[in-house]
């Protein structure tokens, strides 16, 4: 027997206006009238009789909560008007956020549009400064699932939706891609903290909304190699600063798109991206594996610079291991590559893997593998080839530098270089880059009566006060 029960109970007032709903009926071209049908109709199948009105959903739009089950035939209704997945999230009718839904985000499978909503459902939350997402975890086991599903990947047709909305043509995409290398070289100049909202603001409004877009074939392709790119930068502010489980779940909805244009270069990209991250978190065998996955899948299809970045992650990932050969064979691959580029064949994207990062890179590896003579050789020329504008990539250098010479038992030297690196790196916004510092201050320990080590301590201890403890 069919159930009696009022379409509209009020749970509690919003003192702001349900935007997130108003976007979802925007983009399933859906009408308050015609709102409220839908949602009659399917409480009907779920045995439910609603005396659901245009007006209760003038009163949703305008903040007002529905119950927890007329919520669930809200996003049903325009589910299947819209023809792609409304999670209660995305019409901004979700309670607490929860983990399990969090955890959504780290799924590599399903459509495009599944994708997309995920990615609305985790952009609102990072805007929203939501704990539970800037707090969220690693999950080790989603890297090892990703990089499967992409390299047994096969090229899949691209659905078109001929009533969907917006319309996405190529201007759309350009604008994306134009946007995304503004916000990234703010990230090289001055840290992924700087300017980050509103680079997740635009991710949110403009770029998402376009995956569920009408747009040809070509555009399609185009806009997803895009989207995929931005979101790359997206999840690489995230890592800068820190939060490393928003940032994997960016990465691996980037990877999602990626697969979806046929980019391949851009996967493997996106998955040297998560090998650095696995590497940073001290997990070297899975960001082996993650980089050796890039190269694989990129065989045949990449250019020479990509190919050269994918190796020189592997061997980032020997040296955090300890294993100088296998560093050393990585190392050498990545210097092959690099020697063959030709730049005018390359990506856009990966412009700034030039020779200066090529070097920094290696400077990273024998630091790590504690080989300071090596490590300056390298830091020399990544110095002294680095363009001015990369001032985080600069500052990173000089820290590694510094590290080499207390391996080389010269702590006044190091100090002196970091003193150098803080005053290069000004308000650089950046966990990584305290990482270094928090790191160096630490191997100095114990060298306080040094002249130098003292200076360099003092003005660790004024400028970032949150490393004193």
């Amino acid at each position: 027997m069919i159930a009696k029960a009022r379409a509209f109970v009020e749970v509690r007032m919003s003192r702001m206006p349900n935007m997130a709903l108003a976007h979802a009926m925007r983009r399933a071209d859906c009408s308050n009238s015609g709102l409220a049908s839908r949602v009659r109709q399917i409480a009907i199948e779920d045995g439910v009789s609603l005396s659901c009105t245009h007006v209760d959903v003038k009163r949703w739009l305008d903040g007002v909560r529905p119950r927890h089950a007329t919520a669930r035939f809200i996003a049903e209704a325009l589910s299947r008007k819209a023809g792609v997945t409304f999670t209660l999230d995305d019409i901004g009718l979700a309670g607490v956020v929860t983990p399990e839904t969090l955890e959504a985000t780290l799924a590599h499978g399903g459509g495009i549009s599944d994708a997309g909503s995920r990615l609305l459902a985790l952009t609102r939350r990072d805007l929203a400064d939501d704990p539970v997402a800037l707090q969220s975890v690693v999950v080790p086991d989603a890297w090892g699932e990703s990089l499967i599903s992409w390299l047994l990947a096969r090229p899949e047709p691209l659905q078109i939706r001929q009533n969907a909305r917006p319309s996405v043509g190529k201007w759309d995409v350009h604008a994306i891609r134009a946007t995304t290398e503004l916000f990234a070289n703010m990230g090289f100049q001055f840290g992924g903290g700087h300017a980050r909202s509103a680079l997740i603001q635009y991710y949110n409004r403009e770029v998402v909304p376009m995956l569920g877009g009408k747009f040809t074939e070509p555009v399609g392709r185009a806009l997803y190699a895009a989207a995929a790119e931005i979101t790359e930068l997206v999840a690489w502010t995230a890592y800068d600063l820190g939060r490393h489980g928003l940032a994997q779940r960016y990465f691996l909805q980037g990877l999602r798109l990626a697969q979806a244009s046929g980019d391949r270069m851009m996967g493997g990209l996106l998955l040297a991206d998560m090998s650095h991250q696995a590497n940073y978190l001290g997990r070297y065998d899975q960001a082996i594996q993650l980089a050796r996955a890039a190269q694989e899948g990129c065989k045949g299809v990449a250019t020479a610079t990509p190919m050269a970045l994918f190796y020189a992650m592997e061997a980032r990932a020997h040296a955090g291991n300890g294993d100088e050969a296998a560093c050393v064979r990585a190392l050498n691959e990545a210097e092959k590559h690099f020697s063959r580029r030709d730049a005018d064949n390359d990506p856009s994207w990966v412009s700034y893997f030039d020779a200066a990062e090529l070097a920094s890179e290696g400077a990273h590896c024998y630091r790590d593998l504690k080989k300071p003579s090596q490590a300056l050789e390298f830091v020399g020329q990544a110095v002294d080839l680095c363009d001015p504008m990369y001032v985080r990539t600069l500052a990173f250098d000089r820290l590694v530098q510094a590290a080499s010479y207390v391996h080389m038992n010269e702590p006044s030297q190091a100090a002196t270089v970091a003193l150098e690196a803080i005053n290069l790196a000004g308000p650089l916004k950046s966990e990584r880059y305290l990482r270094y510092i928090r790191d160096l201050k630490a191997d100095l320990l114990g060298r306080e009566c040094e002249e130098q080590v003292a200076a360099f301590n003092a003005l660790v201890a004024d400028r970032y006060p949150s490393l004193n403890s």
